[in-house]
């Protein structure tokens, strides 16, 4: 069998991120993979992205750098995916890194099969960015365990799966490029739950995902910090609601939450909803939990 060695497309968005954007592109310099070209989308940011990712384009002409106004990460992968030569791409966000053979071991894993599978999901670990030992956890923010096991057998339920959840980080991730042919782009408008929507678009269209199981240095990590997105609860609560009504339509999606966790996603925006929402942003995470144990 002929060993393929496609072109890889890492796509690299960063918003203000600069003091953590070089320890990700060493991570993509560090990769036994070498057919791949990295493209820095800076995101309107303004701190020292510019400086640095132009650093490092005349370092290796495998960076690439494009400059845009803020449109949020959805926007910043859509302007990557644009100009990308790849046949599969990856995405990193601009804090987080990946082990050396994370993108070596999945094109191995292309070459082992016969089948075809148009997105190749690797093993994944997050760490506290204070943590100097950096020692890898299996937990995300606010006990976050998203990860299932996704093989290509699974197409019975798995619209249901990524229905109730994301069940991967987008950087684990190698997808074909026809995956986008057939899916679209990110949806713009999603500032975060954008790869969970993006996701669960692939599951109901019939994307083939396949894990690829945990190997030494194969896994992507995700790091842990105040800034990160993950820890905006008024941003992610007011993005999971654009989210859902997004898909209430959707029997499959709309069956897997409860009338407490929809808050009537058939609503126009009356005043009891309102303050139902507001309560809900404003409402400690765990009040929430033992509510929701009650209701049940």
């Amino acid at each position: 069998m002929i060993k393929l060695s496609p072109l890889v497309s890492i796509i690299i968005p960063c918003f203000n991120q600069g003091q953590y954007l070089n320890e990700a592109l060493h991570s993509i310099m560090n990769q036994t993979y070498s057919n791949w070209e990295c493209i820095i989308v800076n995101d309107g940011s303004q701190d020292n992205t510019d400086e640095l990712a132009k650093n490092w384009n005349k370092r290796d002409e495998r960076f690439r750098y494009i400059k845009k106004e803020k449109g949020g990460p959805s926007a910043a992968r859509n302007t990557g995916l644009k100009i990308a030569k790849g046949e599969y791409i990856q995405f990193l966000d601009a804090d987080d890194i990946l082990e050396c053979n994370k993108i070596g071991h999945q094109i191995n894993y292309l070459n082992s099969t016969t089948n075809s599978i148009d997105i190749f999901v690797s093993g994944y670990r997050y760490f506290i960015n204070a943590d100097k030992l950096r020692e890898l956890q299996i937990f995300g923010p606010s006990n976050l365990l998203p990860e299932v096991v996704i093989n290509m057998e699974d197409k019975h339920d798995i619209q249901r799966l990524f229905a109730k959840k994301n069940p991967l980080v987008i950087s684990a991730a190698l997808y074909h490029m026809r995956v986008f042919d057939k899916v679209g782009l990110f949806d713009e408008e999603l500032r975060a739950f954008e790869d969970w929507d993006f996701h669960f678009r692939c599951a109901l269209k019939g994307i083939v995902f396949q894990h690829t199981g945990y190997f030494p240095d194969t896994k992507t990590i995700i790091r842990l910090h105040e800034e990160s997105a993950m820890y905006d609860n008024q941003l992610l609560n007011k993005q999971m609601q654009k989210f859902r009504l997004k898909h209430r339509n959707n029997p499959i999606f709309a069956n897997k939450y409860s009338k407490f966790d929809m808050l009537d996603l058939s609503y126009s925006y009356s005043f009891i909803n309102k303050i139902l929402i507001t309560i809900k942003l404003f409402t400690p995470p765990i009040f929430i939990q033992l509510i929701k144990r009650v209701i049940k």
